[in-house]
Parts: structure tokens; C-alpha cells; sequence
């Protein structure tokens, strides 16, 4: 969840600059954008020297299965010609400035993370004071189940692990999809701080 746009870069180390560059990397998911299964390591110039004269024996049957390497190159070029990088860092933006409204209305939301792609994660809490959890570790609060349920008869699906909400929206998502994701999340959030004995600004 860290490569391919999500963070508002090709891969998140790339906010950091060149001194965080790794020397190996290992992508799947995004790298398809999640229609088909597949893998890859990508390693560094001088990782790669040091291996190629080897035989370095890894790989299953599957192993560079053509229809999941399709898949990936075009996946590959789509990202590229309809410039889904930029336009998380831009939407991604949009959100963030939303949730962080959300945060002054709702005493709920104890901290906001991410945002400089379309990845952000709301952490639910009792107090934002004193940062009480709705529910220790890794639980999750009945109410955080229901906003849940509430979002996907909605149409809308958001994620949750214990008190935590993901925001991952798709890359291509329109902006009055996400406009209407976020007053969804708004009016549920407001919800959920009643149901839990909080309060709304």
C-alpha cells in the first residue's frame, strides 16, 4: 500500500529523496493494479552485479506467467499515460484538507495520518485528550462495525483494523465520487461520536 501512486509518489521512499533509496524492493499488488497476481523484486545496481553471474534458484511454476507480465505492463502504462501518480498527489491533497475538517468537527478523531496520496488513516478515539482507544487493541468498538455496514449499503467501502479507519480510495476515482465518499464518512463519523458518548463541534 506504499508504491504505485497510493503515497503521491511511484513508491513512498521517493518523498524522502535519494538518500532513501533501497537497495531491494519487493512489489505485487499495485503492480498489476490488483487485477491479477504477480510479483517482483527489484534490486539495486550493485545488488543485481553481485547476483547475475549466480544461479540464484527461486521461482515457481507460475514464475513469469505471460498473462500476469500483460497485465502488469499495462497496468504499468496506465499509471503512466493518464498520470494516476500526480492525480493521487493532487486528490490526495483534497482529501487530506477534508479529513482534517472532519478532525475540528468530530472529537472522535484522535489523529490524522498520511494524505500525501490518496492513503490516509484515521485513528478513532474516546478521548482525544488523553488518546483512550474506543476499544483496546486490536479490538474494534461495535460502533466502528456499523459505520462500516452503514458506508458499504452505501455503496461505499471503507477499511478498518482495531480503532483505525483506511482512506484508500482507487487512483481513478472522480472527485465528486470522492466528494460524496468524504460527506458519507462526515455524516457516519458524526454518528458514531453520538454512539459512543462523544460530542460534535
Amino acid at each position: 500500500m506504499s508504491a504505485f501512486g497510493r503515497c503521491g509518489e511511484w513508491f513512498a521512499w521517493q518523498r524522502y529523496g535519494e538518500e532513501a533509496r533501497p537497495d531491494l524492493m519487493t512489489l505485487a499488488k499495485g503492480l498489476t493494479g490488483a487485477h491479477l497476481p504477480l510479483g517482483a523484486v527489484v534490486l539495486s545496481p550493485s545488488i543485481a552485479r553481485v547476483l547475475e553471474p549466480q544461479v540464484l534458484y527461486t521461482g515457481l511454476t507460475y514464475c513469469g506467467h505471460p498473462l500476469s507480465c500483460a497485465a502488469g505492463v499495462a497496468a504499468l502504462r496506465s499509471y503512466l499515460e493518464e498520470d494516476l501518480i500526480e492525480r493521487s498527489r493532487k486528490l490526495g491533497a483534497v482529501m487530506l484538507g477534508e479529513l482534517g475538517r472532519m478532525q475540528q468537527r468530530h472529537a472522535t478523531i484522535g489523529d490524522l495520518r498520511g494524505g500525501q496520496g490518496l492513503f490516509a488513516v484515521i485513528e478513532l478515539v474516546r478521548d482525544r485528550a488523553t488518546r483512550e482507544p474506543l476499544a483496546p487493541w486490536p479490538q474494534q468498538h461495535s460502533a466502528v462495525g456499523e459505520l462500516l455496514r452503514k458506508a458499504l449499503r452505501q455503496g461505499v467501502s471503507f477499511a478498518a483494523r482495531g480503532n483505525l479507519l483506511l482512506i484508500a480510495p482507487p487512483l481513478v476515482i472522480g472527485e465528486h465520487e470522492l466528494a460524496d465518499a468524504l460527506a458519507l464518512l462526515d455524516r457516519l463519523l458524526g454518528e458514531l461520536t453520538v454512539a459512543v458518548g462523544g460530542t460534535c463541534s
